[in-house]
């Protein structure tokens, strides 16, 4: 069993049961009660009792000592949750036990015990410390040619990023002479071009199947799809239009995104139309048409899943560097501006008084957490689910390239965010001409 453990584990456990032996080993001569009192097993009929945690803060993969009563020595029994994130539990001595703090459990947690059907809740509250860094995967900030192959040795132009359920990276490059979409394969260290000479907007991949779809704007009703299946390939798909409706007058739409509840596609376009794509037959139906404007982003939320968030940029009248939503079952009447002053600026706090600046792509990840290539700020913003806005990394206003943690990272006009299963954020940094990723523990 200790085999099957990730290495870390494996070391944290060997400690804790060397520090066991040792304790006694150097008890032989206490009491043999006292000794054994530390190996009881756990007795359904009685309760489990807490005492103490320690320490009361830390990160991920923090050993936490709980202390109390009725634990038993059997670890496999014993269910520890953070929030309602399972911990590791790296062993016990019937009133000891040592477990591993999982991963974003929330800032503050409630850490919860559960053996046989005996449960408790810890009194006093853990506070996680999260720890977020951003490393360049792609590009080496040039932007004079592209090249795909060796990671290390790639250039790349990034506008747009997504990620597949394989956790496949999707790259818009977009600069003139070299608009191409590639994929990117961080356990090869492969950047794979998979078209060239395609202009193409925001991606978006289907959470069941895979396929990823990207607008263009050759015609009203044309954008690409790619299928796993198919290697990939570039397949051109056109929209069939309605006799009658709101159709725009051009081309001009920027971004895709897939609604897992209904199984369609959403993409606005530049005079307003919202519309929705039936990815099978191609039909297309305006459910709604905002004012006229660009709009790089388009997003869906697990906890709210038939509400989708629009990013609007500078040029966009009275939604301009604003989030919107609008509830795609409803659409007539649930439009409604998020954030706060459209003058376009930084402040974080509450969604009704934040502020963005040329807010792009933005995307949301399994926990409900909304991210925002803020372009114009240079930074990465993030939206809780209770609507509490954030900066992640960046300097605020300072355009710049550095690698690191909070204090130290630098975005020169990110326009792409994309999200793995791990919760690893991709970003477009575009006139830093990377890729970048962000690790969040």
């Amino acid at each position: 069993m200790l085999k099957q453990l990730p290495f870390k584990m494996r070391l944290v456990r060997l400690l804790f049961f060397t520090t066991v032996t040792t304790f006694i080993v150097a008890s032989a001569c206490k009491d043999k009660n006292e000794v054994e009192r530390e190996e009881i097993p756990y007795d359904a009929s009685k309760p489990i009792k807490l005492d103490l945690v320690y320490p009361d803060s830390g990160k991920y993969l923090e050993k936490v000592m709980i202390t109390g009563e009725n634990f038993g020595n059997d670890p496999e029994q014993i269910r520890v949750w953070f929030n309602g994130r399972k911990a590791a539990v790296v062993g016990s001595t019937g009133n000891k036990m040592y477990v591993l703090a999982p991963r974003l459990p929330g800032d503050t947690c409630k850490i919860a015990i559960a053996i046989g059907n005996d449960s408790v809740i810890y009194k006093k509250d853990f506070y996680y410390k999260t720890s977020v860094t951003v490393t360049t995967i792609a590009g080496n900030g040039s932007r004079a040619s592209y090249r795909d192959g060796d990671l290390s040795q790639s250039i790349v132009a990034p506008r747009y990023v997504c990620v597949d359920k394989e956790d496949n990276i999707f790259m818009i490059n977009r600069v003139d002479g070299f608009e191409h979409i590639a994929r990117i394969d961080e356990e090869k260290n492969e950047l794979i071009t998979i078209a060239r000479n395609v202009r193409a907007n925001v991606p978006a991949a289907d959470p069941e199947t895979g396929v990823v779809s990207f607008p263009t704007e050759t015609t009203v009703g044309s954008y690409y799809s790619l299928d796993p299946k198919e290697f990939w390939a570039p397949r051109v798909r056109e929209m069939k239009w309605p006799a009658e409706g709101d159709r725009p007058a051009q081309g001009w739409k920027h971004s895709m995104v897939f609604n897992p509840t209904d199984g369609f596609i959403y993409t606005r376009y530049y005079y307003g139309q919202i519309v929705k794509i039936n990815p099978r037959t191609y039909e297309v139906e305006t459910i709604y048409k905002t004012e006229q404007g660009d709009s790089f982003g388009l997003t869906f939320t697990p906890n709210k899943p038939n509400i989708l968030y629009l990013s609007f940029n500078s040029g966009s009248g009275v939604n301009a560097n604003s989030i919107c939503s609008i509830d795609v079952t409803n659409p007539t009447t649930t439009f409604k501006k998020l954030s706060g002053s459209t003058a376009g600026g930084h402040r974080d706090g509450k969604l009704e008084v934040a502020q963005f600046r040329d807010p792009s792509q933005i995307f949301t990840d399994a926990d409900g957490n909304m991210y925002v290539a803020d372009s114009g700020n240079h930074c990465i913003r993030k939206i809780s689910p209770e609507g509490l806005v954030e900066t992640v990394l960046g300097m605020p206003g300072t355009a710049g390239w550095r690698d690191g943690g909070k204090k130290d990272a630098l975005f020169n006009n990110p326009t792409g965010i994309g999200i793995s299963k791990d919760g690893s954020v991709y970003v477009a940094d575009f006139n830093n001409n990377r890729v970048r990723k962000l690790s969040i523990n």
